[in-house]
């Protein structure tokens, strides 16, 4: 058996040679040197609260990262200002304020460190004196939010809403003029229609598509998230929406022309008007008519804006702009902003009654 050799050792001189190499060898540069990491400190737990609606209803959502917490119902008040004059004051607006229930839908496996969210439900009994559009604020008192051991956790924000409150006290002359407008007419949408049953489905036709409207109803005692501008615009959370009370249903028929586009989901139609849609009673101004449209070019091409067009052109291909005023203000303005959402703004500029510049939209980043 022959025994494992062991390594040599280097000789004195090739030790020597091996620690003069190493002096001579310079230090990596300092670019080259990983600086230390720095100390990510992270911003301390706050919750975040807005007011919404689902289901037809008010509610506030509450959600928070990190620790989990309480919500104390006695602890949010409201505040409204009326958007139809400026400098109008803003006064105190009652709120019957139900117990949070916790929303299952931030439901996560990862224990602590998760959002945590819950719903409080909101009725307002006494609405404003008068009727018309109102900025509506949710203030969070010290102590809305607390941590299981009792400590306050931060609520965050000063959430703005804008929300409708029609005139339907007596006979409702609001809603008996709006069916006379358009029950049992055909109607013509500035930029087109969108036809849907809730959330389960949706049907966009050009503006020249005639569509034949079969009822109008006034839902009382429910809430509606609306938008402005052309019907089959909306839907876009980063543009204008508002909250409509106790809003029109349309209830209409499919056309027979072919729809211009369409989309379809699993998710219920509940007791939407279907097909049709919602509105609150002075968007039918801006949004629907009775007259057919001049000759108008088919597919996309509708769309299109051109130098010396008029405010009508532009409307029957664009819709009004988003925002919330009458047509007649509407078409007092000399420029046009569109706002469907950050990737698609743009304006269009009139003068004596022609377009005389517009604007394209950005597009999305």
């Amino acid at each position: 058996m022959v025994a494992a050799s062991a390594r040599p050792s280097p000789s004195p001189a090739a030790a020597h040679s091996m620690v003069a190499y190493a002096a001579k060898t310079p230090a990596p540069p300092a670019s080259r040197r990983k600086a230390p990491r720095a100390k990510v400190t992270p911003p301390p737990q706050s919750a975040s609260f807005n007011l919404g609606a689902q289901d037809g209803a008010f509610l506030v959502s509450v959600s928070s990262f990190g620790k989990k917490y309480t919500v104390d119902r006695t602890k949010v008040h409201f505040t409204v200002r009326s958007l139809e004059s400026r400098g109008a004051a803003r006064t105190s607006l009652h709120a019957e304020v139900g117990d949070p229930v916790f929303d299952r839908s931030f439901d996560q496996d990862q224990g602590s460190g998760t959002v945590t969210g819950y719903h409080l439900p909101i009725a307002f009994p006494d609405r404003p004196e008068h009727p018309g559009m109102y900025d509506v604020a949710v203030v969070a008192d010290s102590g809305f939010t607390r941590y299981d051991d009792g400590s306050v956790l931060r609520a965050e924000g000063a959430p703005h809403v804008n929300v409708y409150w029609p005139d339907d006290t007596g006979d409702d002359a609001a809603l008996r003029a709006a069916r006379g407008a358009v029950e049992n007419h055909t109607v013509y949408g500035y930029g087109g229609i969108a036809l849907s049953c809730g959330a389960a489905s949706s049907k966009t036709y050009l503006a020249n598509v005639g569509v034949a409207i079969q009822s109008v109803e006034r839902r009382h005692g429910a809430v509606q998230q609306l938008w402005t501008g052309a019907l089959p615009s909306w839907g876009n959370d980063a543009a204008y929406s508002f909250f409509a009370v106790d809003p029109l249903a349309v209830k209409a028929t499919y056309p027979a022309a072919a729809s211009f586009g369409s989309s379809s989901s699993s998710a219920p139609a509940g007791d939407a008007p279907c097909p049709g849609f919602f509105l609150a009673d002075w968007q039918l101004d801006v949004t629907l008519t009775t007259t057919k449209p001049p000759p108008l070019p088919g597919s996309s091409d509708q769309y299109t804006i051109a130098f010396g067009m008029s405010r009508a052109d532009v409307a029957w291909r664009r819709g009004y702009p988003q925002g919330y005023a009458t047509r007649a203000v509407m078409n007092g303005r000399s420029v046009w902003a569109y706002e469907d959402g950050p990737g698609d703004a743009y304006t269009v500029t009139f003068r004596n009654g022609r377009v005389v510049a517009f604007t394209v939209p950005p597009g999305l980043p």
